[in-house]
Formats: structure tokens, C-alpha cells, sequence
């Protein structure tokens, strides 16, 4: 990255400080500790539940600063709790699956509802999470999470297989985590790895450290320790980037299938999220179910859900100022073949079957285009296609590299090199709308030695494909089809001269680069906030799959999913990713919707449509909460529908 970059970058994130700063942890002073310490006789005789009043008075006779937070903790958990009897074993609170709040062991969910149903409302072609946070009284050991029957009051049955419960799990990132990509040689704990079992990577608090399980196929267990210093530990092979001597693509590293049961600690905050995958297969109305929670056989709990199926199919995600306009969704990224054999052992064979559910968790998180390596002659050029169309990802338009003769090359050499391309692609891919990447970040002299390049394979239907900065525009906006501009995605005048020029599609990148774990920053920095700055793409830096260590020097792995034997460990940073772009095509829907409700003859219908743009013109995407923005959407999109009779 150039200096000129960097420096954009710690503006941008000094810039976002305010919002920024509503992710911290809360941070109680001693006064406010005093303070429910000094509740405490009240809260006790209010109390009638008898596991959390033995809490509250084991409590008390500790006098360390963790013991005094562990206090106010279990003294705001009763409070919630007033009026509720008997031996309830634990708490529990639906939280906001998107947010801004770190949820760690010791925090107390300040946004959440207390014994309340965990709610997720969905439309259909679309994966949506809830989310709940549990509270135990006492240790309770390991307890099984185990899932209901979901079903509407006409006996509709939601499919079990479409549901998954995971368990968010707290392990150390660098000083920067949840904050920015850049990096620092410090370790915080930070919430961030979506798993099944717990205790497939083990967080040492004493020694500050992470350590990975490692399971052999004989049943032995060992435990690779995963953040050393990087000078202690590092891996160079064929590719530019260097990692760590981990391998965690190989066969002794792999989550389990299913949730795995969870150690309740006593007085420890543990988060869960469910995501339920809606299918068009399924049908709209209100699911009921529950979250059963059991201690060997005995059941101790249980939470309920509510899952609303919408009755309407979300579209393909378009460009805000105009519905025709595919918006593309991309990232940089390094999956070949060989980045893979290199995590799993060197296995080819695996990394194939590996790189095809690393393609189908793209889709299933609104990735839909993926940028093939290689070259159009090359065997994993179209290898990767062919395991795209399986993921059920886009090939058309496909991002990829070329057989690119260079600036040096003649004139008839550079035309017979755009000809060979393209007959590769007519014979393997069927078409050839490719998008070539070509140059990076060029300054100006490039670009312009770079035009008879560009006309030599535009004559051949290739589009181009690259990242920089203003310079591009001034010296080739009228030549590229894809700009990736190293601005901030709610920058609304980066796009603005390329959509007047009208040709290509504009996507943000750097500001911010992949990293931070906030789930609620990047839904807005992917979602809302570039679609309505009238960008029409997204392809930021990068989709990388590693290091686990994330001890760095001047940036962050930049992670959004973790390799693994089965392919992908997701993050909640990479939901956030999916969340976003759903909010961009609920938008999609609603602006569709209104544009048609505009040229209605009928003045009831033109007034609503009226007010859906309005709501757009209104919505400021740095400050906007975004889970009562989609309500909102809901909400028109259903009047809307109705109005205009949509079925």
C-alpha cells in the first residue's frame, strides 16, 4: 500500500472515531462500582431466585477488581430479573446479532432483552441471524444446545437442516482488534470465530496466547501454540506472502459437524448465533421454536425464538441510482490451488473439494463473483470455473487475470495474444465477458503507455479491471469498465465523475481494508453506506484465508473466514459482510418498488412511493441504526407491495 493510502486510511479511521468509539467496552469507574455494591442489601431480600442469591453473596466476600465488576455484573442480571422465581439456573438475553458491542466474558449486554425470545426476520434467498447471550449463576460444566421444532401455528414445518446454532467464541487479536486492519504487537481478547466446539482453539488468559487443537487420526491430541512472535515462526513457500507453520487446512484441524456442548462458567457472558438459511422453498409466517438447554440428560433451560419468513423473494443487489445496473460483489483475493496445498499439506486433490466450499460459503454469503488466477490456458483457470458454476456462483461476467503482452510488446503481437484469449474463452467459459486485471495502483505515465493495451483487447469484447486513485480517471476514465478507487465507501464524490462518464463499474477499497472484527462496522461499510454514495461494486483487499496468528507489523492477516480441513471457519465479521449486502437488496427491492409506485396515476400510491425515496434522501448511513432501517425497509416494502398489488 502507498504511503499516500496509509495516510487516507488513519484519516478515515480518525474520521470514524465518533462511531468508532460506541464499540468500546464499557468501562465502569469506581464509583459506579460502589454504587450497586451499595444496592446490594436490596437486590438480595428483592431476589427470589436462589442459585443467583448464592451468586450475589459469594461475591461480596471478594474484594479484587474483578470480583467487584463480576458484582455489578450479577447485581444488573438481577435487577432484569425482578419478579422471577424458583431455581432458574441461568439468563439469558436476546442481543442484536449485528452490533457494535464487544461481547466478552465480563460484559454485561447493555443492548439486550432479558428472557425475551430471540427474533430473526428474513425474506425469502436469504440467510438471516439472531442472536442470544447466556448468564449461568454457578459453573454448570458443559451443556448441550439443542434445537426444537420451529413451526407456524398451522403446522408449518421450518427444515432443521436450514438452521444453525454456533457458538461466537473470545480468543486474542492484536491491541487493534475490532477497531482497525492495522497492526500492533500487543494481544486483546476479542469476539470473532463462529464455532461448533469450543475447545478447537484453546485461549490461555494466564499466558495470553491462543493455541490450535490438533486431532490425529490415532485419537492423540496436541495443541499448536498459534501466536508467537512472528519473527519466532514464520513459513516462506512459492507465493509472496509468508505465514506461520500452523497448517490449518490439514485433516487434524477440523470444527465439528454440529454445535458441540458448551462450558458454562459461573458469572461468564457466552454469546450464540442462530442463522436461519430461507430458502424460496419455504414458506412465509410466523415459526415458533426454542433453544433447549441440557446438563447431561436433565433439561436446565429454555430459550425461544421467533423466525418471521417474509412473503417476498429478496432480488439481486443493484445500483441505488439506477435499478438496471447490476451492483458486483468481488474481493481481492489469493485462493489457488497451491495458497491451499500449502495450508492442508500439499495435497492437490484435497485442495480442490477445499476451494469448492470456500466458492459455496462466498455464495452463501452474497459473494457472488470470485477472481479466477491464472491464465485462460492454464488447467486451474478453468478448473476454478468449473468449481464456481458448482458453488453456484456467477461466471458471467468473470473477474480474471490474462495472457497480457505489456507495454513493450508490438502492436500485431498484442492483437494475436487479445484473439488467443479470447478463443480460450469461447471454447471453456462460452463468452467473454472477462474483466482483466491488469496494472495496480499505476501512476500516470503507465496508464497512458498502457492505452494501446487496452485497445487491443477492448477490440476483442475483454473489459479492464484496476485499483488506484484519481489519476486513473484524468488519464484513462473513459477506457477502464471496473475502477476499484481507494477511497472511503460513503465518499459519494469518488464515484461521481465515473458514473457521469457512464461505462464502468466503481467499487472502494482501503478505507477500511479488511480486519476489523465489528460486525456492525462492516455491514455498514459493505452495505449501506457505498450504495447509497452511488457506488455500483464492491472489491476490497482481501479475502485472505489466514494467518490465525494475528500478531503483525504494519496491518492484520485482513481475515475475513479462516481456513480449515472442511474448508471455512466463519467470523462475525464476515456476517456482518453478508448483512450488508442484504441491506442492499431490501434496498434493491424498495427503490424498485417505489420508482414503479411514482408513475402510479393513483395519488395514494404515488404519495407512499414518495415517501420510500424520501427515506433514502433521509438515511444517513454513518449514524443510521441499521437493524431499525431494515424494519423500516420491511415495513414500506410490505405497504408498497400491497398498494401495488405485487404477488
Amino acid at each position: 500500500m502507498s504511503h499516500k493510502l496509509m495516510r487516507a486510511a488513519i484519516l478515515a479511521l480518525l474520521a470514524s472515531w465518533p462511531a468508532l468509539s460506541q464499540a468500546q467496552v464499557e468501562k465502569l469507574s469506581e464509583a459506579e462500582l460502589a454504587k450497586y455494591r451499595a444496592d446490594l442489601p436490596a437486590v438480595l431480600d428483592a431476589t427470589q431466585i436462589t442459585p443467583l442469591k448464592g451468586q450475589l453473596q459469594r461475591l461480596v466476600a471478594k474484594d479484587t477488581p474483578e470480583a467487584k465488576l463480576a458484582l455489578a455484573n450479577a447485581l444488573r442480571v438481577a435487577n432484569d430479573l425482578k419478579g422471577a422465581t424458583g431455581n432458574l439456573p441461568l439468563a439469558y438475553y436476546a442481543v442484536p446479532a449485528m452490533s457494535e458491542l464487544q461481547r466478552l466474558p465480563d460484559a454485561y449486554p447493555l443492548d439486550g432483552k432479558a428472557m425475551s425470545p430471540v427474533t430473526i426476520i428474513a425474506a425469502q434467498d436469504e440467510y438471516e441471524a439472531g442472536s442470544f447471550v447466556v448468564y449461568p449463576f454457578s459453573t454448570l460444566g458443559k451443556i448441550k444446545f439443542e434445537l426444537g421444532a420451529f413451526k407456524t401455528s398451522d403446522n408449518k414445518i421450518f427444515p432443521k437442516e436450514n438452521l444453525d446454532l454456533k457458538f461466537v467464541k473470545v480468543w486474542y487479536q492484536n491491541g487493534n482488534g475490532w477497531y482497525s486492519y492495522f497492526g500492533d504487537t500487543g494481544l486483546k481478547l476479542t469476539p470473532e470465530l463462529l464455532l461448533n466446539d469450543e475447545d478447537l482453539i484453546k485461549v490461555d488468559t494466564k499466558k495470553v496466547q491462543n493455541y490450535a487443537r490438533l486431532t490425529e487420526k490415532d485419537g492423540k491430541v496436541s495443541y499448536d501454540w498459534i501466536t508467537p512472535p512472528l519473527a519466532f515462526d514464520n513459513r516462506y513457500e512459492e507465493h509472496y506472502r509468508h505465514t506461520s507453520s500452523f497448517r490449518p487446512m490439514m485433516e487434524n484441524f477440523a470444527d465439528a459437524k454440529t454445535l458441540q456442548p458448551v462450558a458454562l462458567n459461573d458469572g461468564e457472558f457466552k454469546q450464540f448465533f442462530l442463522t436461519a438459511n430461507v430458502t424460496d422453498k419455504i414458506q412465509p409466517g410466523l415459526y415458533s421454536g426454542e433453544v433447549r438447554l441440557f446438563k447431561d440428560k436433565e433439561q436446565v433451560g429454555t430459550i425461544p425464538v421467533m423466525l418471521k419468513v417474509l412473503p417476498f423473494k429478496l432480488p439481486e443487489p443493484k445500483a441505488y441510482f439506477d435499478t438496471s445496473k447490476d451492483f458486483l460483489v468481488a474481493s481481492y483475493n489469493y485462493t489457488s490451488f497451491a495458497l491451499i496445498a500449502e495450508e492442508n499439506g500439499g495435497d492437490l486433490q484435497l485442495a480442490e473439494k477445499q476451494i469448492l466450499a470456500v466458492f459455496k460459503n462466498l455464495k452463501a454469503h452474497n459473494q457472488t463473483l470470485h477472481w479466477v488466477r491464472g491464465k485462460p490456458y492454464d488447467y486451474e483457470y478453468f478448473r476454478q470455473i468449473e468449481l464456481l458454476k458448482e458453488a453456484g456462483m456467477k461466471t458471467d461476467p468473470l473477474l480474471a487475470g490474462g495472457n497480457i503482452q505489456g507495454t513493450d510488446g508490438n502492436e500485431l503481437l498484442m492483437s494475436r495474444a487479445a484473439r488467443l484469449d479470447k478463443k480460450y474463452n469461447m471454447e471453456k467459459l462460452g463468452h467473454n465477458n472477462v474483466f482483466v486485471g491488469y496494472g495496480d495502483e499505476p501512476g500516470a505515465g503507465w496508464v497512458m503507455k498502457a492505452r494501446p493495451v487496452f485497445e487491443a483487447y477492448q477490440k476483442e469484447g475483454f473489459k479492464f479491471i484496476i485499483a488506484g486513485n484519481k489519476t486513473v480517471f484524468f488519464k484513462a476514465g473513459y477506457l477502464y469498465d471496473f475502477f476499484n478507487n481507494a477511497k472511503a465507501p460513503e465518499d459519494s464524490s469518488a464515484p461521481e465523475p465515473w458514473n457521469q462518464v457512464g461505462k464502468a463499474w466503481v467499487a472502494w477499497y482501503a478505507v477500511h481494508h479488511v480486519g476489523p472484527e465489528n460486525p456492525a462496522f462492516n455491514r455498514r461499510q459493505y452495505g449501506i453506506a457505498p450504495y447509497l454514495a452511488n457506488y455500483s461494486a464492491l472489491c476490497n483487499y482481501a479475502h485472505h484465508f489466514g494467518s490465525y496468528n494475528d500478531r503483525s507489523t504494519t496491518y492484520k492477516p485482513m481475515v475475513f473466514a479462516y481456513g480449515s480441513y472442511d474448508g471455512v471457519i466463519d467470523t462475525i465479521q464476515w456476517e456482518g459482510f453478508r448483512e450488508g449486502i442484504d441491506d442492499i437488496r431490501y434496498a434493491t427491492l424498495l427503490k424498485t418498488l417505489a420508482q414503479k409506485g411514482a408513475a402510479s396515476e393513483n395519488l395514494e400510491v404515488q404519495y407512499a412511493a414518495r415517501q420510500a425515496l424520501q427515506f433514502f434522501a433521509e438515511l444517513d448511513p454513518a449514524s443510521s441504526n441499521m437493524n431499525t432501517a431494515r424494519l423500516e425497509m420491511i415495513n414500506q416494502i410490505l405497504k408498497l407491495r400491497k398498494m401495488l398489488q405485487e404477488k
